[in-house]
């Protein structure tokens, strides 16, 4: 399986259980920012909405330069960069799913070292607050989208390790989309599927989940980057053969 779009997609979807405790408060904002004459289902999706747009451009934008910063590493050593980093990546989502399913809590620390960076960016948070309009809540995704998450560093680390500002941008815009349903479904929009997320079981279901696609990423870390080098040889001794043939002429 290939870092793609899909694949960050249903990392989102699979351990957005985790948005539930880091971004409740942020959610209870939104609902509380709502105009008591607009509380109808479709005023609280269009709020929602706006919110979740800001928070996706910033997680789109951030991808974009893990990317970049990928790229930039592989130019100084292609052979181990882009191994090193899938496995990396496989890690802190084994790490991450082991936390989900309450196995395992190292995933804490990652998500304390941003902290320091988070710390700088949360009081322009507080400018858009009240949320009562749909630029007020858009501005707060922005700032929101910065939140310390080890759930967005892991899909950040497949951003990475695709070495290409376009597809890190891509990858976070597919781990966006995945986690769009919980974090509406917080929104009142869905409360049972709130409730079903929080169950014990639907955790460790999660968590495995997690557990599997970080298994695969470091299983396949050295195999998939040694058959496209491979790859690349190949047509590269068919190309000499046949300038070689061509000259014999």
């Amino acid at each position: 399986m290939e870092l793609t779009f899909y694949t960050a997609l249903m990392i989102g979807l699979l351990g957005s259980t985790h948005c539930i405790g880091m971004c409740g408060g942020i959610v209870g904002a939104l609902n509380a920012g709502l105009p008591r004459s607009g509380q109808s289902l479709l005023s609280q999706v269009a709020h929602h909405f706006t919110y979740n747009a800001g928070r996706i451009l910033s997680y789109v934008f951030a991808g974009a330069i893990a990317g970049l910063v990928g790229a930039l590493a592989t130019k100084f050593s292609l052979d181990t960069a882009v191994p090193f980093g899938r496995l990396i990546a496989g890690l802190i989502m084994i790490a991450l799913g082991l936390y989900l399913a309450g196995l395992w809590h190292a995933v804490t620390a990652i998500e304390k070292a941003g902290l320091h960076i988070w710390r700088r960016i949360q009081p322009l948070g507080q400018r858009f607050l009240p949320a009562n309009t749909p630029a007020r809540a858009f501005g707060l995704g922005l700032v929101w989208g910065w939140l310390p998450c080890g759930l967005v560093y892991s899909a950040l680390a497949l951003s990475l390790v695709s070495a290409s500002p376009r597809q890190g941008a891509v990858i976070m815009l597919g781990f966006g989309l995945g986690t769009l349903p919980m974090l509406f479904a917080m929104g009142g929009v869905a409360g049972q599927l709130v409730k079903l997320a929080r169950h014990p079981a639907m955790r460790r279901l999660v968590g495995a989940g997690i557990v599997m696609f970080g298994v695969y990423t470091c299983v396949t870390a050295f195999s998939v980057h040694g058959h496209n080098h491979a790859h690349v040889d190949h047509n590269g001794l068919g190309q000499d053969m046949s300038e070689t043939h061509t000259k014999s002429n």
